[in-house]
């Protein structure tokens, strides 16, 4: 199952604004979404695979969920957080 929603790149530029101007710190499932379609993008083409049946805690969906992380979250990552 996909659990990215259609036309989410639209959505992910405003959570990415939000975080930035705001300071907002995304949900999990806030992550988990990005983390998605960071997959959708790149990888599920490849392997034909959905998010959705990537193992949770496999090391494929810890590094997507890392990428996430690094998207939303840049002014963590530069301090150091």
């Amino acid at each position: 199952m996909n659990r990215v929603p259609p036309n989410f790149g639209k959505a992910f530029h405003r959570l990415l604004m939000r975080c930035l101007a705001e300071e907002h710190q995304p949900t999990d499932e806030e992550i988990d979404l990005v983390a998605g379609k960071i997959w959708q993008d790149s990888y599920a083409p490849l392997t034909g695979q959905p998010w959705g049946d990537v193992i949770p805690d496999s090391d494929t969906h810890r590094q997507m969920i890392g990428a996430a992380r690094m998207a939303l979250l840049p002014q963590c990552q530069a301090a150091g957080g």
